[in-house]
């Protein structure tokens, strides 16, 4: 495709991702929510996604990109550019390449080729790095300590959008036409039954052989029917979510099984052998939890056999983010992934993290302290456990009892 400049980004045209809780934003990293003129944030409970796709909010973005500048709500992807890491713009337009091949840009929307669908919080796991926006576990966890007045309710309640408006699956039967690319990713996609009965409509349709779909997974579940509507599509990529290894795997994803996600992409792997229009990923995101472990991470990646391998940064919650440790747990973090025994692949991400690190602004730790006993506390765990040298580096004290 023909690009005005070399900051630009695509997605604004062609993409939109709709959120667990039924609102819009133009990607997964956008700052802000897209808003009606009143300021309104948008909710596909009352309104759908071509009219969202063809906002003001959207074509003054649209413009922005032309103008050459930099808008803020894409500013992860600036951070993450600044620290030498690809980001989800510069990712998108290789990813894109063969479908957008457009030439002229201005500030009117194309067809919508790409959605990323977060179809509700429906979700097994409560994990450290997630929260009630994405999780139903989470958010049930949360209620039962804070009551039904809390955020955490409301969440639930957002949460079930997708079925709360069936008038939703009607409007995005009507786009399947024009799409070329679907993600999905959470909650847990392979829980949310919606979406498969949604892809066998275009199996039905005849249109399958043109989609592509992207799965983000945690790998707890193995939907043993879904590869009788997948082997219709053009390309089934499932990306696993994994963070770390073993017990510190479980500590950060509560619920998880170690032994059975393994089992899990074991028949994956099989499911994948059968069918060539499938490819299996790893998508690890760095955070506080796992910076310090990332070594034994990047080496149980290269003992199984992923097509593609993505380290990705964590932004939110910012106290979650290995950009805002204190200081002396930056340093301990930097020192263990400059001595890490890697792969040249893991050793160029592993730089490009240390750079990210480097450029985030400390903070002071009081948070993330406070956040890890609260949680701790409730789940009957213990950093000191598993993460010794994060414990010690960010000078946690254990559960508040």
């Amino acid at each position: 495709m023909k690009l005005p400049h070399d900051k630009f980004c695509v997605l604004p045209w062609v993409s939109l991702e709709t959120s667990p809780i039924g609102t819009v934003r133009p990607c997964c990293l956008a700052e802000h929510e897209i808003t009606d003129n009143t300021g309104k944030k948008y909710s596909l409970l009352t309104t759908n996604l071509d009219e969202i796709h063809n906002s003001e909010y959207m074509q003054k973005l649209r413009q922005e990109f032309i103008d050459g500048d930099k808008p803020d709500t894409c500013k992860k992807c600036w951070n993450e550019e600044r620290s030498g890491r690809t980001s989800k713009r510069m990712h998108t337009l290789n990813r894109l390449e063969h479908i957008v091949t457009d030439t002229e840009w201005t500030a009117d929307a194309k067809p919508l080729v790409f959605i990323d669908f977060k179809l509700g919080n429906i979700c097994n796991l409560k994990c450290r790095i997630c929260g009630s926006w994405s999780s139903s576990t989470f958010a049930t966890e949360e209620v039962k300590f804070e009551g039904k007045d809390s955020f955490h309710y409301q969440m639930l309640k957002d949460g079930a959008w997708p079925r709360r408006n069936q008038k939703f699956w009607t409007e995005i039967d009507k786009l399947m036409e024009q799409v070329r690319y679907l993600e999905f990713t959470g909650g847990e996609p392979f829980m949310i039954q919606e979406h498969f009965q949604l892809l066998q409509r275009m199996v039905e349709k005849g249109i399958a052989h043109n989609v592509e779909i992207h799965y983000n997974t945690n790998g707890t579940k193995f939907p043993e029917h879904a590869e009788e509507i997948w082997k219709h599509f053009k390309l089934v990529e499932i990306a696993f979510s994994i963070d770390d290894v073993e017990e510190r795997f479980e500590y950060q994803r509560t619920n998880a099984i170690w032994k059975e996600v393994n089992t899990n992409m074991d028949r994956f792997e099989a499911m994948r052998d059968r069918n060539t229009n499938m490819e299996l990923q790893v998508c690890s995101t760095v955070n506080v939890f796992n910076v310090m472990y990332l070594e034994g991470l990047a080496n149980w990646i290269d003992q199984r056999s992923f097509n593609f391998v993505y380290w990705n940064m964590l932004h939110e919650a910012r106290h979650h983010s290995v950009g805002t440790l204190p200081e002396r747990a930056k340093q301990v973090a930097i020192e263990k992934l400059k001595k890490a025994n890697v792969t040249e692949y893991h050793r160029k991400e592993f730089d490009n993290i240390i750079d990210f690190i480097n450029g985030g602004d400390s903070l002071d730790g009081e948070q993330l302290r406070t956040t890890v006993a609260d949680v701790d506390r409730r789940r009957q765990q213990d950093l000191r456990t598993h993460h010794p040298e994060l414990a010690y580096a960010i000078e946690y004290e254990g559960p508040r009892l």
